[in-house]
């Protein structure tokens, strides 16, 4: 599952001074994919800043399970994470990661930002999020939250939930839900949170109330669909 596209830059997503800042953006047989930070230092010339990836000691810590029941060999840790959803917020940009979970390749689940001003990232991996990958972020001034799922073999996504961190304490909070989280959006004083495939849900003083896509509440939304 390595990429196997050339890097193009992404001209609608510029952030930072002068917007020199854009995502880098690879495409390969799955589409495209962000494997980083580029900057424009001068006409015609760019600095690439690419996405730390998590190492072979990370993923034992934190997916131990796992490591105990597919051993890793730290010399040959396959795997991919590239930027997931993402939002601009200051000179900066907040993003969760993304990976294949299959077939050979690995990853660890992890969020963060890119600071404009010292051209670094900050990268948080808690073990909540450590079996995930990133679908959905909302960057508030308190928290942030991040719709979690699996890419796996059969080349579906699979639910794994909400997580609400704390941007002071850095407390982490997990909302176990049974649907695939696509968008998540402020609406009034609920979060609406956007099934994939069809339909919504409003998180409100941590009750999750579902909806059909006419509007017709439900207390579950049908299994995610499946290639297999």
């Amino acid at each position: 599952m390595n990429s196997l596209g050339i890097l193009v830059l992404l001209a609608a997503i510029a952030f930072g001074p002068g917007g020199r800042f854009r995502l880098e953006e690879s495409r390969d047989g799955f589409g495209t994919r962000s494997h980083g930070v580029v900057e424009t230092i001068a006409p015609g010339r760019t600095k690439a800043y690419p996405l730390p990836q998590s190492t072979a000691a990370d993923f034992v810590r934190l997916r131990p399970e796992d490591a105990r029941l597919n051993p890793l060999d730290a010399q040959r840790y396959e795997r991919e994470e590239w930027i997931g959803p993402h939002q601009v917020e200051g000179g900066g940009l907040w993003f969760g990661n993304s990976y294949y979970d299959g077939e050979g390749e690995r990853g660890v689940g992890a969020f963060g930002y890119f600071d404009t001003a010292t051209r670094t990232y900050t990268i948080f991996r808690p073990p909540e999020m450590a079996r995930w990958e990133a679908s959905a972020m909302l960057v508030e001034r308190e928290r942030v939250w991040i719709g979690l799922d699996r890419f796996g073999e059969d080349i579906s996504t699979f639910p794994g939930g909400l997580l609400e961190w704390n941007r002071t304490t850095h407390a982490v909070r997990k909302y176990d839900l049974e649907f695939v989280i696509g968008s998540i959006r402020r609406e009034g004083d609920a979060l609406r949170l956007e099934n994939r495939y069809g339909g919504y849900a409003l998180l409100r003083g941590g009750e999750v109330r579902r909806f059909l896509a006419n509007g017709k509440a439900t207390d579950k939304f049908p299994a995610p669909p499946s290639h297999y």
